[in-house]
């Protein structure tokens, strides 16, 4: 792997602390480990981005149209004050708007897409690691 920081838009300083974030990122053992060190670094909208663009990905992946990725994608209709859900709330949930209600847009599909078809990317890295990962597992 090569040790080159292509971030043009951060300084020395702030590739320095990325490659320190990175490293903290790798020592978490587990996604529940992982889960708990995100959900503390990151708000719920900018987990909802990362969710979204993995969704794409994966959808990319299975040669899915724009079309067919943000119709699988968009929000589902939620409860109204004339269809409440099953505890009785009008909007679906406790509290707050989540991003979950956000339509994943055509611009975020093709910059995905931009960066899946790129062979050395960090999509394609971790889809090939994923695929071995599970190949190794269903042999055992």
């Amino acid at each position: 792997m090569s040790d080159r920081f292509d971030a043009p838009t951060f300084t020395d300083e702030e590739i320095e602390d990325l490659k320190d974030l990175y490293q903290a990122i790798l020592t978490m053992e587990s996604p529940e480990e992982l889960n708990l060190f995100l959900t503390d670094l990151c708000s719920v909208n900018e987990l909802h981005s990362f969710l979204h663009r993995w969704q794409i990905v994966r959808r990319i992946e299975q040669g899915k149209s724009y079309e067919e990725i943000i119709r699988e994608l968009s929000p589902k209709e939620e409860p109204s004050e004339e269809n409440p859900d099953r505890q009785g709330r009008k909007n679906g949930r406790a509290k707050g708007k989540s991003r979950a209600t956000t339509k994943v847009s055509s611009t975020t599909i093709s910059r995905v897409k931009a960066c899946y078809i790129n062979p050395d990317g960090g999509y394609r890295t971790a889809l090939k690691r994923l695929a071995a990962k599970n190949k190794r597992k269903n042999e055992e």
